[in-house]
């Protein structure tokens, strides 16, 4: 089966668009470690004893 100019493009559409959302994420998660305590406090979030941003006791 050759790949077609279709499905190589839909290929690297998908790929962009996850590298795209992975760093804006890293992005986010790095602004938001900066907060204090107290401010992750009042958004709902808590930070572990290793320094891990937590919702729900889970990390995000």
């Amino acid at each position: 089966m050759n790949p077609t100019f279709e499905s190589i493009s839909a290929a690297l559409s998908g790929l962009a668009l996850r590298t795209s959302a992975a760093v804006e994420r890293r992005r986010a998660l790095r602004r938001v470690s900066r907060f204090s305590d107290h401010r992750l406090h009042d958004i709902g979030l808590e930070r572990d004893w290793d320094g891990a941003i937590l919702r729900d006791g889970r990390a995000i």
